[in-house]
């Protein structure tokens, strides 16, 4: 497919996710999940709209807030999982530590070594780690009620190991136009297109939570 269309589709999913976000938000003000959710929307958009833009925009916005945008919107999303399994989920100051090193990494390879390559192993390795735990987290509590969306949830996220443990040994053949749309690199428009897919999961799961708690609780108060 190609990529200038697999980018469209990919805001165009995340945009659904965080209008499906703001709903929730509203619907469930004492749940923490659809706020996580809708910060992960906020963040990935703007993490891919700086990145989709890297021959534009100077490398500092581009390539060091761009990417360090869309491992917080990472985070956010591993504690909206958290919650949405009813596990504890509230900000930690832990989770500067693998936001900082992600910045020193960019900063690194981008300021001091520039190095494609090792920004992309940084950040693979990043999924890998982040994509594991919410895969197992999902295995394990796959029988809350929810054991269909949850197994599949798991084996989407496995999917995303796989993909990021390939693109990390790929790292040093991956090649990256000038023109940043026009990139045919298989590995790149794999990624977007993966993307694609877990964004319109995440609405759906999120969809399915959401309206279960608010007939669960509208059923109670009768």
């Amino acid at each position: 497919m190609d990529i200038k269309l697999l980018i469209i589709s990919t805001f165009f999913s995340l945009s659904i996710l965080l209008l499906t976000s703001i709903i929730s938000c509203y619907k469930l003000p004492e749940k923490n999940y659809p706020k996580c959710f809708l910060l992960f929307s906020i963040f990935f958009l703007l993490g891919q709209l700086l990145t989709t833009y890297r021959n534009v925009l100077p490398d500092l916005l581009s390539i060091v807030f761009g990417n360090l945008l869309l491992v917080i919107g990472y985070i956010f999303l591993y504690i909206g999982i958290r919650d949405l399994l009813n596990l504890n989920a509230q900000w930690n100051n832990r989770y500067l530590i693998p936001i900082g090193v992600m910045c020193i990494g960019f900063i690194l390879f981008t300021y001091i070594n520039y190095n494609l390559a090792m920004r992309i192993v940084i950040f693979s390795i990043f999924c890998v780690i982040y994509g594991l735990i919410i895969a197992w987290l999902f295995f394990k509590n796959k029988n809350n009620g929810f054991e269909k969306f949850n197994t599949i949830s798991a084996f989407l996220f496995l999917i995303g190991v796989i993909l990021f443990l390939i693109r990390t040994f790929k790292a040093s053949t991956i090649k990256i136009h000038g023109n940043y749309l026009s990139t045919t690199d298989l590995m790149i428009s794999l990624v977007y297109g993966y993307l694609l897919i877990m964004t319109i999961w995440l609405t759906i799961l999120l969809t399915k939570y959401s309206n279960h708690i608010t007939f669960s609780k509208s059923k109670n108060n009768k």
